[in-house]
C-alpha cells in the first residue's frame, strides 16, 4: 500500500497507519509530542470517532494560552474497540465526522488565540479524485496549524504521500526533494527564501504554493527558476477562516459565488461570520468579522485585490505611516539577500525609528552603504531604515513566518 509519511528517514505506509489505527482504543483529546507520525495518528483516530480535540504545538508552553490545564495534557480518553478493515473505511468516516477541532492563532505578534473549526470548515478546498492521486507532497508547515492541516486533508484524503521538511535545513530539503522525487510544495515564502541560493533546478516539481505571508514578484522569479514546470499559486488563508481564495502573482479574486460574503471598509477586508470558525476573540463589525488585512484593489468588479499588510503592522514614523512589507520588498529586490524584517524601534522625537535586520545568502557580501544607494530614489526618505544590521540568520514562529518585532 501507498506510503502515508516519511520522517526522519522513517517511511510509515497506510497499512502501518491502519495496523496502528486498529491497536488503539484510546485517544489524546489534549496532545504534546515531537513525533509527527503519533501526531497523525491521534488526529486521526480522534476524527475518525467523532472525538474533540485540542491542536498544540509540541514545544507549547501550556501557560501561553487560556483554558488549557497541564494536567490534561498526553492523558488518554478511551474509546469503544470499533475496528477498520481499510483504510478507506477511516477515510469515509473522517469526511462524515463531527469532530470540533480547535487550533490556535500563530500570528507574528501577540498570544496564541482559540478557533474552533468542523472538518467540513477545515476541508473546504480539497480536491478528491484520480487527478489528485499519485502525488508526493513536501511537508513544510507545522501540523497543528491551518496550513498543515490542509495539506494533511489533500494528501489522507487521496491516500497520497507527505515528505516532513519542516524546519530542515536547505540542503536537507534539496535532498529530500530529489529523494523522493516531490511533485507538490506548499510552503511560506519564508521558506522558499531560505532555499536561496539554488544550484539547479527540479523540473518534477508539479505545483508549488505560497500561502500565510506576503510574498514579492523577485521570490516568484526565484521560485520559477528552481521549478521552472511547476504551477504556482498564492493562497490567502487564516487560521479565522481558512483558506478562502488563490491568486497567481500577487493578485487575488474572490470567487464570484461567494464574493457577497466580503467587503472592505478603509481599506480592511472583512468576512461574512459564516465562513469563520468559532472563537470569543473574534472582533465583528455587523455580521462581518474585521480580519486587519488591509488590502487595495485593482480591479473591483471582478472582486480582484492586491494585500499591502497587516492592520496593526504599520508603523508611525514621524507622523508617517509606513508598511513595512512595502520596504521588504524593495529591500528584497537585492540579489545577495535572503530574508530581511523591517520594524520600528521606539524614538523620543520620531515615535518610531525604522530599523531592517538582513539575512544574506551564503557568502555574499554587502554594506551598508550599498543597501542605501540602492534605496535612494526607490523610496522616500522617511520608508528608508534609519538603522540597518546584518544579521545571521531571523527567528521564525513556530508556523515558519517570520517573526515581527
Amino acid at each position: 500500500m501507498n506510503c502515508f509519511l516519511v520522517d526522519k528517514g522513517q517511511a510509515y505506509s497506510y497499512t502501518n497507519l491502519l495496523k496502528d489505527l486498529n491497536e488503539r482504543d484510546y485517544y489524546y483529546p489534549y496532545y504534546k509530542t515531537f513525533d509527527l507520525y503519533l501526531y497523525f495518528v491521534n488526529l486521526i483516530k480522534a476524527l475518525a470517532f467523532n472525538q474533540s480535540i485540542f491542536l498544540l504545538d509540541s514545544d507549547l508552553n501550556i501557560n501561553e494560552i487560556e483554558g488549557v490545564c497541564k494536567n490534561s495534557v498526553n492523558v488518554a480518553s478511551q474509546l469503544d474497540g470499533k475496528q477498520y478493515g481499510f483504510i478507506e473505511e477511516v477515510i469515509d468516516a473522517i469526511q462524515k465526522s463531527t469532530s470540533e477541532i480547535t487550533i490556535f492563532t500563530s500570528g507574528t505578534t501577540g498570544q496564541p488565540k482559540k478557533v474552533i473549526h468542523t472538518v467540513s470548515s477545515l476541508t473546504r478546498n480539497v480536491r478528491i479524485g484520480d487527478k489528485y492521486m499519485d502525488q508526493t507532497w513536501a511537508f513544510a508547515y507545522n501540523p497543528t496549524h491551518m496550513a498543515g492541516l490542509q495539506v494533511f486533508f489533500q494528501v489522507f484524503e487521496n491516500m497520497n504521500t507527505m515528505i516532513n521538511v519542516f524546519n530542515y535545513t536547505r540542503l536537507e530539503v534539496y535532498r529530500l526533494i530529489s529523494e523522493h522525487q516531490i511533485t507538490h510544495i506548499s510552503a511560506t515564502p519564508t521558506f522558499y527564501r531560505l532555499l536561496l541560493p539554488y544550484d539547479k533546478d527540479y523540473s518534477f516539481v508539479k505545483r508549488v504554493t505560497l500561502g500565510g505571508e506576503k510574498s514579492d514578484s523577485h521570490l516568484y522569479d526565484s521560485i520559477r527558476k528552481i521549478f521552472p514546470r511547476a504551477k504556482i499559486n498564492n493562497i490567502y488563508a487564516s487560521t479565522e477562516a481558512g483558506s478562502l481564495f488563490a491568486a497567481k502573482g500577487d493578485c487575488f479574486q474572490i470567487p464570484e459565488n461567494i464574493r457577497s460574503l466580503f467587503k472592505v471598509v478603509d481599506d480592511e477586508l472583512l468576512i461574512h461570520k459564516s465562513l469563520l470558525g468559532k472563537s470569543d476573540s473574534f472582533v465583528f463589525e455587523g455580521e462581518y468579522y474585521c480580519s486587519a488585512d488591509l488590502i487595495e484593489w485593482t480591479d473591483k468588479k471582478n472582486g480582484i485585490f492586491r494585500f499591502k499588510s497587516r492592520k496593526n503592522e504599520l508603523i508611525n514614523i514621524g507622523g508617517y505611516k509606513v508598511n513595512p512589507s512595502e520596504v521588504e520588498n524593495v529591500i528584497l529586490e537585492i540579489d545577495s539577500i535572503r530574508q530581511v524584517i523591517v520594524y520600528g524601534k521606539i524614538n523620543s522625537i520620531l515615535g518610531n525609528v525604522l530599523c531592517a535586520d538582513i539575512e544574506l545568502k551564503g557568502n555574499c557580501k554587502l554594506t551598508e552603504l550599498k543597501v542605501r544607494e540602492y534605496l535612494n530614489g526607490r523610496l522616500q526618505e522617511f520608508k528608508i531604515p534609519r538603522r540597518i544590521k546584518f544579521v545571521e540568520s531571523l527567528s521564525l514562529t513556530r508556523t515558519g513566518k517570520l517573526k515581527r518585532i
